[in-house]
């Protein structure tokens, strides 16, 4: 459990910035705990109340419960309780952010506010590892932006250790769009699974999307368990072209469009599936033809063409992403079906997304901050080119040589810290929020070299 002080004089701000923090740190996956210190006599009881009436009374320690929380009230009758006799009573968590208790030696950071008429505390306190301020500063300390609670919040994670700059587990999984299950003896028609991590690298095959989604659910927590840091790469779309997001959810990114499928798509335990019936639906609702085509011959459906058809400038909305200029030979995700057809991949993927980010508190790069425990993200395993080939011509099958390979790649990346520059680079425009971005794209030779 770590603890991460909040200090300042009157008036700065340190409860808006716990307030703030706890939030921002909670959607990351983290539980956060706070301690507050007053200067004041601390009484939740209200005069007359049973509870208030069993401490007159002389209990040492009354527990009022009721069905959505309960309250302990300690009676300590003497010198105020040090911090660390508080933090023993305290239900263990990731984080532990403390508001006051400057006398006490913990890590924490200052909240000066220029306007409040007092000097910082940090030139005369070691702890203080960091101010946040609305004013420039020049101290020994990095100084913070007051009102960039993400940024704050990066650098308590980062300091108490919670957060490290690399992953100890890549995960990387080669989806499939099938509509039955795969054969019993391991094909390319299937989904894989590659892990590369402290224990070794590992492959599994997998015949149907709900049978690689229990045993994702099993690795995510098994490995969230043991502590370590996990990068689960997916190799299909997680975004749509600028506008289409928008268009569907009212929400201009995509995990709202994720959600959305997953209230929509209906995907049996057998692989049986209605992306075509979906696709058509969406295409009805939107004017022209399209955007999604490919469908199978025998399959009539008024809406879906089974060849591209759509006019995507009158439609207003791009055939490919920004990333799939980047990458040419990634395919469009409006494509359903035969060779490439990654949009039977998105459609049926992305709500499995939804679900591991829900239950994981999982970040989604590059939509959010990649600086949780767990965070998933696009890949491509083609990037890494001549060495999937190279596996292939030896016996491997492509689609675990992909898993497997790109696996190593990420995580040996992610070892001696070059895959920082991986998520770090990408462009920034306004449909990047719906779109999203391939990890890697435009460093395929860092990736293969990291192979060598």
């Amino acid at each position: 459990m770590r603890i991460y002080g909040i200090i300042g004089w009157k008036g700065a701000g340190k409860t808006c910035l716990v307030e703030r923090l706890v939030a921002a740190i909670g959607a990351r996956g983290f539980s956060v705990s706070t301690v507050k210190h007053s200067h004041h006599d601390v009484d939740p009881d209200r005069p007359g109340s049973d509870s208030h009436r069993h401490r007159v009374a002389g209990a040492s320690e009354v527990v009022l419960a009721g069905p959505g929380r309960f309250v302990l009230t300690h009676e300590h009758r003497g010198e105020a309780p040090r911090l660390a006799a508080i933090l023993d009573r305290m239900a263990p968590v990731d984080l532990v952010l403390v508001e006051g208790f400057k006398s006490e030696p913990h890590p924490r950071i200052e909240v000066f506010r220029e306007g409040a008429g007092h000097a910082p505390i940090q030139p005369e306190d070691p702890w203080v590892r960091a101010v946040a301020s609305d004013a420039a500063l020049a101290l020994p300390v990095p100084v913070l932006d007051l009102d960039d609670t993400e940024a704050v919040a990066d650098f308590i994670l980062k300091d108490s250790g919670l957060v490290r700059s690399g992953f100890d587990t890549v995960i990387a999984v080669d989806w499939s769009g099938a509509s039955v299950p795969s054969p019993r003896k391991p094909s390319s028609d299937a989904i894989w699974i590659g892990v590369a991590s402290p224990l070794g690298e590992t492959v599994s095959y997998h015949r149907t999307r709900a049978d690689a989604e229990a045993h994702l659910n099993d690795l995510f927590a098994f490995e969230l368990v043991a502590g370590r840091r996990v990068l689960a790469g997916f190799d299909f779309p997680f975004g749509y072209p600028e506008g289409f997001a928008s268009r569907l959810t009212g929400a201009a990114f995509a995990p709202a469009l994720w959600e959305w499928l997953e209230a929509r798509i209906e995907d049996g335990p057998d692989n049986a599936n209605n992306r075509f019936q979906l696709a058509d639906r969406i295409n009805a609702d939107l004017p022209g033809e399209g955007p999604f085509w490919g469908r199978p011959g025998g399959l009539d459906l008024a809406h879906l063409p089974d060849r591209k058809l759509c006019d995507h400038a009158a439609l207003g909305l791009a055939e490919r992403r920004r990333v799939e200029l980047a990458v040419p030979k990634a395919h469009p995700v409006w494509k359903l079906y035969t060779t490439g057809s990654v949009g039977s991949q998105a459609l049926l993927g992305l709500p499995v997304i939804a679900r591991l980010r829900r239950r994981f508190h999982a970040q989604a790069w590059p939509f959010e901050p990649a600086s949780g425990p767990l965070v998933v993200a696009e890949i491509y395993p083609s990037l890494l080119g001549p060495a999937i080939a190279k596996a292939t011509r030896d016996g491997e099958i492509k689609d675990s040589a992909q898993v497997r390979l790109m696996a190593r790649a990420l995580w040996r990346m992610a070892r001696d810290g070059s895959l920082s520059e991986l998520l770090e680079d990408v462009p920034d425009w306004p449909g990047r929020r719906e779109e999203g971005w391939i990890l890697g794209a435009g460093h395929a030779e860092q990736l293969r070299l990291a192979l060598i």
